[in-house]
């Protein structure tokens, strides 16, 4: 059985690792890019989401060009996805939950932290 492909857009490029390993601990491919769309960064995000079954776009402090590319590509693929302030690994399973639910919409939603 395939593992859920999630795409991370956003958040800090230091954090990478982290959320490789919080995506296997809940039985997932998680990708992640820190949504820094300079140089190769539009093609990265592009590509990823293109691959993902999932996108997660979190928008602080991800820049308004990495937010737009992931967004519009996302809705071109067909990849349900969500838009969140703010995302800490607990917050990962209720965030995939509710993309999952409506296919393939669009949802603002703030984590609070």
């Amino acid at each position: 059985m395939r593992r859920t492909r999630v795409a991370v857009i956003g958040g800090l490029s230091r954090a990478n690792d982290l959320w490789v390993r919080i995506g296997a601990r809940y039985g997932l491919e998680l990708e992640q890019h820190d949504g820094n769309i300079h140089g190769r960064g539009s093609l990265e995000v592009t590509s990823m989401v293109r691959r993902a079954d999932i996108v997660i776009i979190i928008t602080d402090p991800n820049s308004h060009g990495g937010v737009e590319t992931a967004r519009r590509v996302a809705i071109a693929a067909g990849r349900p996805h969500v838009l969140v302030d703010r995302l800490r690994p607990h917050g990962l399973p209720a965030i995939l939950a509710m993309a999952r639910g409506r296919h393939p919409a669009h949802l603002a939603v703030q984590e609070r932290s």
